[in-house]
This record gives C-alpha cells, sequence and structure tokens, in this order.
C-alpha cells in the first residue's frame, strides 16, 4: 500500500541535512533525549530513511532496530545501512499494528504522534512503544508543542509551515509544508497535551512528561528569537 510518506521519501534525508528546524532545535533536542543510549538496544519508531537511527547507533546505542509505514522510506533506510554498515536492521510496518518485535531499553520517535488521525491512533502507537519496553525502559521522542500558540509567531522562518484546516477534539488536522527545493506538503494532526498523556497512561506507562525544545549551542544570534517565544516542538519521555 502506498502512502504520503513514499512521496517524500527521496527529500527526507535533504529536510534533515538543510532545514533549519531539523538540523538545530529538532537534532538538539533529540540528542538531549537519548544522552543516556550508550549500550542499550533502541527501536525507533517512524525511523523515515533512518536519520535518528544511525544517529543513535554513533551515540552508543549497542543494536538498533528502526520501524516505519513507508516501503520507499524503509528502503532509503537499508541502502544508506548497506552503504555504511553500523549494525542497524529496519521493518516496514505502521507502528499502530507493530505489536512485540523484542524487549528494548530505549524507544525513540521523531514525528510520529502528529501522524495519528484520533485518540485511538494516539493510544495505539504508545501502546506499541509500551509493549516493546523492557520494565523500567523509556519512550523518547519529539513532536509538535501541544502548547504551540497558534496567534503567536510561525515557524516558516524555521523551514516549516503548518496550516490548520480544523478543530476537532484535543487537536487540528494541519497542512505541512516544508520549505526545501522542492517543497514538501503533506497531512499530519496538532495534538494537545490531554490526548497524548490519556494515550500514554492508558497503555500503561507511570510517567509521561513533556521538555522544552533544546536550541544548539550556536544558536545565540535573533534568528532564533520568534522560536524562542513559540517553540514550534517540544520532548516527551514516558517510563514504563
Amino acid at each position: 500500500m502506498r502512502t504520503q510518506y513514499d512521496d517524500i521519501g527521496h527529500s527526507y534525508e535533504r529536510v534533515k541535512r538543510e532545514m533549519p528546524l531539523a538540523r538545530g532545535p529538532e537534532r538538539a533536542t533529540f540528542e538531549d533525549l537519548i544522552a543516556g543510549c550508550a549500550g542499550k538496544s533502541v527501536l525507533d519508531l517512524a525511523c523515515g530513511t533512518g536519520w535518528y537511527s544511525r544517529l543513535t547507533r554513533r551515540a552508543g546505542a549497542a543494536a538498533v532496530t528502526g520501524a516505519d509505514i513507508s516501503a520507499e522510506m524503509v528502503g532509503a533506510a537499508e541502502s544508506a545501512e548497506a552503504a555504511d554498515p553500523l549494525g542497524n536492521r529496519y521493518l516496514c510496518a505502521d507502528a499502530r499494528h507493530l505489536g512485540s518485535v523484542g524487549e528494548f531499553d530505549l524507544v525513540t520517535a521523531v514525528w510520529l504522534l502528529c501522524y495519528a488521525r484520533d485518540r485511538a491512533d494516539l493510544t495505539a502507537m504508545a501502546r506499541t512503544a509500551y509493549e516493546n519496553l523492557a520494565p523500567g525502559g523509556e519512550y523518547v521522542g519529539v513532536e509538535m508543542n501541544p502548547r504551540f500558540d497558534w496567534s503567536g509567531p510561525p515557524a516558516t522562518a524555521y523551514g516549516l509551515t503548518h496550516r490548520p484546516d480544523a478543530d476537532f477534539p484535543g487537536g487540528k488536522d494541519l497542512t505541512v509544508t516544508l520549505h526545501v527545493d522542492p517543497p514538501v506538503t503533506f497531512q499530519a494532526c496538532f495534538w494537545t497535551e490531554e490526548p497524548i498523556r490519556t494515550a500514554f497512561a492508558d497503555a500503561g506507562f507511570r510517567h509521561v512528561e513533556f521538555r522544552p525544545a533544546t536550541l544548539p549551542a550556536d544558536a545565540g544570534d535573533a534568528f532564533w528569537d520568534d522560536f524562542r517565544r513559540n517553540p514550534t516542538i517540544v520532548g516527551i519521555r514516558a517510563v514504563k
């Protein structure tokens, strides 16, 4: 089955390299969240082309398995692994229905929950993370900021425009455009805190917290002032 993500697969690596949001606070926030990953086994959900799977392995993880719904994305991840072997493995699977594929110390995700279309999807994604964690294991992710002020500074200067199309209880339908050449557009969802907290609690997690986004050390100039006032992203940590 083709997905909208197959169509952006060829652009994904370029987005991570070129888009200010991705190469700045997105990466810095993720690196903070996985700071203790050395020697751990990791499952990376919504892994795309394996960009963060590879980063996690290079940060010292003992083993990394990536899973993504897009066959094109997974194919690109496997090609990158073949070109520069790190020992990562990849699965083509929907994070809502993956089931248990192991007992991992850490489950990671960057831009997973924004693809949940309803609360049932949110809970299914959280349950997949829970089912693949060892007792005491952690889920860490980078997601759209549930407290983003839609009347405040937008994220366009940082390479991303997310336009609300319609409201629904607990969130908004979005059209997201990534400002690379050529631009990439896809559909996603914005979720407030309550549905996310409820989904992780219903999945069995005993603790969930939202962590402020991290700016890279060299982000001292005024370019990031709008982001500081209205952060586009947030870190999430949940403990089994």
